[in-house]
């Protein structure tokens, strides 16, 4: 499978990576946006994602949401191949134990009509410690277990089984971190890796990292990166998916 370049304005899954000043005051904040890229000669190609995600924290918890949609077309020669098509929803609940401590649980579904993956089911859970928590720099690592069951939509062979359903447990590993450079421009990253340790023990893995560049209260300019890794893709498919992207967000919510 081809490496996906794609227009986006948000980092797909990226629930509990928000700004080490994330405001604790019960309200929910959020950005949303749309990206559309559209190009025309020899060969065409449009591109189109649509975002959002939001987070409500307290001095005790915070609840985090993220969705997308994402859709890419080249055309070349009078043929179509479609190089993106895939949505993604997550949901993760952070409990504060301590000043320092946490624990989480987590949710995260998503599709992927390219490798014909009609739904992917992830939950983990486990502890967190904040390592960072300043009003410029945070970093958190986190821990835990987690279930995964992918359902395709037709027969594939992964790991020398052929079915239309996959699972298994594993390890939950994980780190995130954001800085704030100055008053207007930001980055953050974000590693989640899942090695199986039953059923195809397929080790997944997701990196995303972004820079955010404030235009005015409302709106800033996104720049991100994200590799999604499969050990045990089904055959004919490559272990990594690449996308590069940029974009305009919008804020919602309480200021």
């Amino acid at each position: 499978r081809p490496t996906t370049l794609a227009l986006a304005t948000l980092i797909l899954s990226l629930p509990a990576t928000s700004f080490a000043q994330t405001k604790t005051d019960g309200l929910w904040r959020g950005t949303g946006g749309a990206a559309l890229s559209v190009t025309s000669g020899n060969t065409s190609s449009n591109s189109l994602l649509l975002n959002a995600e939001a987070t409500k924290a307290t001095l005790d918890d915070k609840i985090s949401l993220a969705a997308a949609i994402q859709r890419a077309q080249n055309k070349s020669g009078g043929q179509t191949e479609t190089t993106a098509d895939k949505w993604s929803l997550a949901g993760q609940y952070d409990r504060n134990l301590s000043q320092r401590l946490f624990a989480f649980g987590k949710l995260g579904l998503e599709s992927d009509k390219l490798v014909d993956l009609d739904l992917r089911t992830a939950v983990a859970g486990g502890l967190g410690y904040h390592v960072i928590a300043t009003d410029s720099t945070s970093f958190d690592i986190f821990g835990g277990a987690g279930y995964t069951t992918d359902s395709y939509g037709s027969t594939q062979t992964i790991g020398g089984k052929s079915d239309t359903r996959f699972s298994r447990a594993s390890v939950y590993l994980g780190e995130s971190s954001s800085h704030k450079l100055s008053d207007t421009v930001s980055v953050q990253q974000r590693l989640d890796l899942y090695p199986g340790v039953s059923g195809d023990k397929a080790v997944l893995a997701k990196f995303s990292a972004g820079l955010s560049v404030a235009m005015s209260s409302t709106l800033s300019l996104n720049v991100g990166l994200i590799d999604s890794y499969n050990s045990k893709p089904p055959a004919t498919r490559k272990k990594n998916d690449v996308g590069l992207f940029t974009g305009i967000n919008v804020k919602f919510g309480a200021i």
